[in-house]
């Protein structure tokens, strides 16, 4: 794996922003391969990843399968009202 960010200058930006709790339920969209969910998987109690690339979303469940993962666009994923605290978006225009 390549480091993406080796100064942790984008972990840094996320924390001053947010503080991963064990309770926590995270969506994270444009999760890709997991680049940014492996910083904080093991922080929080749930992460939804979702991507539209399905070889990325492969090798994210490949690592994490315990992260619900799933191959869609964010204009075709439908969830009950409050049933993620926080929601990632990064790296995604």
């Amino acid at each position: 794996m390549i480091e993406e960010d080796p100064e942790a200058h984008e972990l840094t930006a996320l924390h001053a922003v947010w503080t991963p709790s064990a309770a926590c339920r995270v969506l994270e969209i444009g999760a890709g391969d997991g680049r940014l969910t492996r910083r904080y998987i093991n922080e929080v109690a749930s992460i939804i990843a979702i991507d539209p690339d399905a070889d990325a979303i492969a090798d994210l469940r490949k690592e994490f399968p315990h992260v619900d993962a799933r191959a869609i666009g964010v204009d075709a994923l439908t969830l009950p009202e409050r049933s993620v605290d926080v929601v990632l978006f990064s790296w995604s225009l």
